[in-house]
């Protein structure tokens, strides 16, 4: 004779262990269900009396055939999902938590009608509703109180870090999801990395806009990772983490934004213009050839050099609003670069291009918008500022060599990024470079447009002379904002204002 395995009340006791907060996990889940079944609102009624809460979940989606709700939802590990298309969910398991673990359920979906507690239940047919209906008894917790504030606030977690279209209610009270992912910043194997103002050191883990974990980390920013694939090939069972060898990824990244979010969140998709010339260096029998390059910053024919140290009023304040990068880059004399095995990795096109440059310079760009002609030394329009900032910025990085006999060979150039980063110190494909980020990125609130506008005021010296020193340590091998980097760069900040004077013909 066949015989069934017969299932206990308390397997289902059990299933809220399997979460690191199961009101959490609750609320997710409810609330991604009705995502996936195309709902526009979700109705969320909650209450308690005596320690009991009773919660109510009402969407306006697809509602469930029988096949579905019995061979289906009614079936441990089935699902009719099957992490087809947009569906979040497919594992099988959420019913666990959202039915089979409480007191009694309550199933509505069209005309069918569940109601169990546990394992058992009956189902029956009634009036018919549009989208499905789900209703709850969840005794009290450990303490004998009702978890009715414990689901609103999770509740309120999920509209917060949430995205969808849809509107949510708890007890008649309108909330919308609406969190922007914000700005990117790089890609992982399972996804890609945003970052925005909404929370500060949180991180939050996404698929399709819904959020599935939050955790705290050292940056200042609310950190989005957006999911890319099946969530059967990325989320663990309960949906509370990443499959190991995501998890590995996602904790490597977690470090690297403690230990240096700069790295951290740097665009593995950065583009580069290279500009032949001579690289400035120091070396200690060269002194002539030293002043040779110094003269020669950024001598752009068809613009005399000026001594003012004021700024241009040729250049507007802020530049007009930028646009994504999606043209063609225009052809100029020169060949492009052979791909490096660095490049290769990382995607990174890069061009040489031939212009009347006294001294190599270096324009990185890891933004998605075009860089301003403003700033481009090709350009007929290059403006005063940024020949004028680029000559303070390569004298310093000159002197700062000079007056701690560093021997080196080095460039300068330009760096945009939507961090607000003032200067950047990179060894990589074009040797050492020495970036100074001319202008930030500024995003209007109300219309999202952004644009362009000059970071500095060429007249401050002990600003440009700081900043200076702090990428000249970075270049002597002090990679990390460390403890040890800090001693270094006290020490460094010594010698340079004990020599200030040295100093002033970088700003003539």
């Amino acid at each position: 004779m066949t015989q069934h395995i017969t299932i206990g009340s308390e397997f289902f006791q059990k299933a809220k262990k399997d979460y690191s907060d199961w009101h959490w996990a609750l609320i997710r889940e409810f609330f991604q269900n009705g995502i996936d079944c195309g709902s526009q609102n979700i109705w969320v009624t909650c209450s308690a009396v005596e320690g009991k809460t009773t919660l109510t979940v009402r969407n306006d989606g697809e509602v469930m055939s029988e096949d579905v709700l019995v061979d289906s939802l009614l079936c441990l590990g089935g699902s009719a999902k099957n992490f087809d298309g947009d569906n979040t969910g497919g594992f099988g398991k959420a019913k666990e938590i959202l039915y089979f673990c409480h007191d009694s359920y309550r199933i509505h979906s069209g005309n069918l009608i569940v109601e169990g507690n546990g394992a058992t239940y009956e189902l029956t047919k009634g009036d018919y509703i549009n989208g499905t209906e789900s209703t709850i008894v969840i005794g009290p917790d450990t303490y004998g109180d009702d978890v009715a504030n414990k689901l609103h606030d999770q509740f309120q977690k999920f509209c917060f870090y949430g995205q969808w279209r849809g509107t949510f209610y708890w007890n008649g009270a309108a909330q919308k999801a609406e969190m922007r992912k914000g700005s990117p910043r790089r890609s992982l194997d399972f996804g890609t990395v945003y970052s925005n103002k909404s929370a500060s050191y949180k991180l939050v883990t996404r698929i399709n806009g819904i959020p599935m974990f939050v955790q705290s980390t050292g940056f200042d920013r609310c950190v989005v990772v957006e999911l890319a694939g099946n969530s059967d090939e990325i989320l663990t069972s309960n949906r509370d983490g990443l499959i190991w060898d995501h998890r590995s990824e996602l904790s490597d990244f977690i470090t690297e934004l403690a230990v240096d979010k700069r790295s951290a969140l740097r665009s593995r998709e950065q583009r580069y213009r290279h500009y032949d010339g001579s690289r400035l260096c120091h070396r200690s029998v060269q002194q002539e050839d030293q002043r040779m390059a110094v003269s020669d910053i950024l001598q752009i024919d068809g613009l005399p050099e000026s001594e003012s140290e004021s700024e241009s009023e040729h250049e507007p304040e802020t530049q007009p609003e930028t646009q994504p990068e999606t043209q063609e880059v225009k052809e100029y004399t020169g060949n492009v670069l052979e791909a490096t095995e660095n490049q290769a990795a990382y995607h990174v096109p890069v061009e040489r291009i031939r212009v009347s440059v006294g001294d190599e310079f270096v324009i990185k760009n890891e933004t998605d918008l075009v860089v301003p002609t403003y700033y481009r030394p090709d350009e007929s329009d290059f403006s005063d500022y940024s020949r004028k900032l680029t000559r303070i910025w390569g004298r310093l990085m000159l002197q700062m060599h000079r007056l701690f006999d560093h021997e080196s060979e080095f460039a300068v150039g330009f760096i945009f990024s939507e961090d607000p980063v003032e200067a950047e110190y990179e060894e990589g494909q074009f040797g050492k470079v020495y970036y100074i980020s001319p202008a930030k990125l500024i995003e209007q609130t109300s219309t999202y447009s952004k644009s362009w506008k000059k970071r500095f005021k060429l007249t401050e010296r002990g600003r440009h002379l700081s900043i200076a020193a702090h990428e000249f340590v970075h270049g002597l091998g002090y990679n990390y904002h460390d403890e040890n980097y800090a001693n270094k760069l006290t020490d460094v900040l010594a010698t340079v204002m004990d020599n200030r004077k040295q100093f002033n013909w970088c700003w003539k």
